[in-house]
């Protein structure tokens, strides 16, 4: 049935090359198309591997792995929809092993959709699934892979000469446990079976389109600035355009502005560490390993407005050439953070150590994501990642052997003990985002609803930023400022009035809203001299300027018994 659901369907190649338009002795990554690269993407370095014409398929070339640093990335582009078949070719020669793995990531060294190894006796191993299925193969022959991943109905399966070896979820992880339903890319790696060499060919490579993919989750949302007093809700809407579903999260975030208003801090330091007895994580081989908490907008939300002036960290084996690092906020759908902001090396003297690492330029608390960790180069059976007794919290303790990040073991139930020390006052958060996060159907919509609390709010211009995270390939993050006015009445200052105007500077017209009835708008020069008046009764209005002479003017509105002055500038 697997076989006859896709056989149905037309066929689209997407990627052929049977490196026969290289030159022997060029490195794949480096001369190839764009979907070659090397798994710390590094083309023409170490990991690339060599086209040659010792050993083909098809005349007149192929690609060589002899190398224990070759490492080759086929970039199958993320399919989250559709069906595809991922063939090539293999000579394995006598006494020698190879290897392959797809990742479910583009990005490597996330999650290991499955392993192929090949044996130097003919004797193979799949790895799918927490599962070992053992293969027969040719040695010194080439040898015709196929491996055909359905994504719409979870379902793998790979063929070895055209026999049927093993069928499988796609959503899992070669090493078993559940996995994203993403094919991301295919890895030649110069690897084999324990105790054996590796050493083999690759040509004739293809990956077609079996089922067409469904179009990815698109966000419309209109970014239009919003203006408000605050006095009642504001609203716009997520739409999903895309043929899957959109799934989205949205946090208010506050830019650094001298004109918020700061209140007594709430938490001194930025930790998941359960407090509890602390231990070490470690691994079995030499490793340079990355360690790092991620901390998220509902942890940092205590902290918005203060600054992080250093981080401790608690090590718990020694090992070397540490360095604390701190990141941005990565992508929303790829694990991992984003750009580099600090890397500070320090030293470690004892076992089960804290150290504090003092950060040049403290770094303000706006809301977005943050990723503080560090990195060292850890001895085979050392535990240097220094945890606490758990509980663990989901997804928020993360580490690094290689480009990709991951959660280390789920069976370890512990946290990363990492502390980003906070300096200064948070400041008064007066928007809320609701809700916060959710999923949107194809063609459909969600309303996303702000209210306010200007609670503690001295009169004045305010700015937030809706931050609106999906898993829309293209547009990852989207933004909508959200402008709040307080304002207080200059004749009865008692009696809170707020009256906002908008926008400011402006070249045509300038919005007017206020939570009393407006009387009247009128606009001064600077001389005093009034040069328009506009009659209202209402607790809005629309006030045209663009008639008047560029220049800086005083709006006077008037709501009852009060009066309020706006300075507006005409460009």
């Amino acid at each position: 049935m697997f076989a006859a659901i896709l056989t149905s369907k037309s066929q689209t190649v997407i990627i052929a090359d049977s490196f026969d338009t290289y030159n022997s002795g060029d490195f794949i990554a480096q001369v190839g198309t764009p979907n070659w690269t090397t798994w710390s993407n590094t083309p023409g370095g170490a990991e690339d591997a060599k086209i040659t014409n010792t050993q083909s398929s098809s005349p007149s070339n192929s690609l060589f792995l002899d190398n224990a640093n070759d490492d080759i990335i086929l970039k199958l582009g993320n399919k989250t929809s559709g069906a595809f078949s991922i063939e090539f070719k293999y000579f394995i020669p006598t006494g020698f092993g190879g290897y392959f793995n797809i990742q479910h990531y583009q990005n490597p060294g996330i999650q290991w959709a499955n392993e192929v190894y090949f044996g130097n006796n003919g004797a193979g191993q799949l790895k799918a699934n927490g599962a070992t299925i053992n293969f027969s193969h040719a040695n010194n022959a080439w040898v015709d892979l196929k491996t055909i991943v359905d994504i719409d109905n979870d379902t793998t399966a790979f063929y070895v000469n055209g026999t049927h070896i093993h069928t499988w979820p796609f959503a899992t992880q070669a090493s078993g446990g559940a996995g994203q339903a993403q094919l991301g890319s295919v890895n030649f790696y110069c690897g084999s079976i324990s105790g054996q060499t590796p050493k083999y060919y690759v040509d004739d490579v293809t990956f077609t389109e079996l089922v067409q993919p469904l179009a990815p989750p698109t966000i419309n949302v209109n970014v239009t600035d919003i203006y408000t007093n605050g006095l009642a809700p504001e609203t716009f809407n997520i739409t999903n355009n895309g043929d899957q579903d959109l799934t989205y999260y949205a946090y208010p975030t506050y830019p650094f502005d001298a004109n918020n208003v700061s209140i007594a801090p709430v938490i001194s330091q930025l930790t998941y560490d359960q407090g509890s007895t602390a231990s070490g994580v470690g691994y079995a081989s030499d490793v340079t390993v990355k360690a790092a908490s991620k901390f998220i907008p509902t942890k940092l939300a205590d902290a918005i407005g203060q600054s992080i002036n250093s981080v401790d960290v608690t090590i718990w084996d020694t090992a070397s050439n540490y360095s604390l690092l701190v990141y941005d906020r990565g992508s929303f759908i790829t694990p991992g953070p984003g750009t580099l902001l600090y890397t500070i090396p320090f030293t470690v003297s004892t076992t089960f150590e804290t150290v504090n690492v003092v950060i040049p330029t403290p770094i303000y608390v706006d809301g977005k994501d943050l990723w503080i960790g560090y990195v060292c180069d850890a001895l085979a059976n050392t535990y240097p990642l220094g945890v606490d007794g758990g509980p663990r919290i989901a997804d928020v303790n993360w580490v690094s052997t290689g480009p990709g990040w991951t959660g280390y073991d789920v069976s370890i139930d512990a946290n990363l003990q990492i502390y980003g020390n906070l300096q200064g006052n948070p400041i008064e958060k007066w928007l809320t985002v609701s809700p916060s996060t959710g999923t949107v159907t194809p063609s459909q919509s969600q309303q996303i609803t702000l209210t306010f609390d200007t609670t503690g709010l001295v009169p004045g211009n305010y700015l937030s930023v809706v931050e609106i995270g999906s898993n829309d390939p293209t547009n990852e993050y989207t933004q909508v400022n959200v402008h709040l006015t307080v304002s207080t009445s200059i004749d009865k200052v008692n009696e809170k009035i707020s009256v906002m105007t908008y926008p400011n500077p402006t070249t045509s017209n300038i919005n007017v809203k206020s939570d009393n009835t407006i009387d009247f708008v009128s606009i001064y020069g600077l001389n005093g001299q009034i040069v328009k008046t506009i009659q209202v009764n209402s607790t809005s209005a629309v006030v045209e300027v663009n008639q008047l002479a560029k220049g800086t003017y005083v709006m006077e509105i008037k709501t009852g018994n009060n009066i309020t002055k706006r300075n507006v500038v005409i460009q």
